[in-house]
């Protein structure tokens, strides 16, 4: 459990590091897209949880920055 909360920690930290760096060369509204294969699309859908697994995609906001991960089939 320590190992994914800990893994988990880190991702959302570096999300907010390039949400930083994003906010400060653009202004606007602003996305970053993600396509996934599948191994790495579901270990991101459990890493951020909340997303329907039905689905072949998912948003996270993170400082008002839109993260989408799409699935790649």
């Amino acid at each position: 459990m320590a190992e994914t909360e800990k893994s988990f920690d880190g991702y959302l930290e570096k999300l907010a590091l390039i949400s930083e760096g994003i906010d400060e060369l653009y202004s606007g509204r602003k996305t970053v897209i993600f396509e996934l294969k599948r191994d790495e699309f579901v270990r991101m859908r459990n890493i951020l949880k909340g997303a329907d697994e039905s689905q072949d995609k998912f948003k996270v906001d993170i400082s008002g920055i839109e993260f989408i991960y799409l699935l790649d089939e």
